[in-house]
């Protein structure tokens, strides 16, 4: 197993405090491009990604998301969207369109904070006011916002000891747990 690869993957942690500087251009781009390397069903790619600088706008999701600390706060917000007729498995697309991107930010010193509750009251009351304030067509799901911004201060790697849960392992059936 490539150790650097695991290292990126431990450190990868939920920044919610954010330093005024800014990530660039050539950042956000690389994210976007490790997002699209993603796995999808069939390659259907059924994302769109709508990046937000404007900080009214990040303050009003802030608002309805009741999430100041870091989304005002972020030097940028990508809205995660989704064409769900693109394919039955969008959402699993979507997740891991996702994770590339938060691994990819781990991996230049840029925090993230992957915020999302779809299909709860007030993930569909944000969603309302992001597809009216971004323009977004009415087809297409607002999945997630992920939080970009170099982090206040370095958060520590998660360890193998607080995370692997060998009782958390099954072979076969359930109740094999032979590691």
């Amino acid at each position: 197993m490539d150790e650097g690869i695991v290292d990126i993957i431990r450190k990868r942690r939920t920044v919610r405090k954010f330093t005024d500087q800014p990530v660039s251009e050539d950042q956000i781009k690389g994210l976007l491009e490790l997002a699209m390397y993603a796995p999808n069903r069939l390659n259907r790619q059924p994302w769109h990604f709508v990046v937000i600088r404007d900080k009214r706008t990040q303050k009003q999701f802030a608002d309805v998301l009741r999430i100041h600390s870091y989304l005002e706060t972020a030097a940028a917000v990508i809205a995660v969207c989704a064409t769900p007729e693109r394919s039955p498995t969008w959402a699993m697309d979507i997740s891991a369109a996702i994770e590339n991107m938060l691994i990819g930010a781990t991996s230049m010193g840029v925090g993230s904070a992957w915020v999302g509750s779809p299909d709860t009251v007030m993930w569909s009351m944000f969603e309302e006011a992001a597809h009216d304030a971004l323009a977004i067509p009415c087809n297409v799901r607002i999945v997630s916002l992920v939080a970009l911004g170099y982090p206040q201060e370095e958060p520590t790697p998660h360890t193998r000891e607080e995370r692997f849960d060998p009782l958390k392992v099954h072979y076969g059936r359930w109740e094999d747990r032979n590691l």
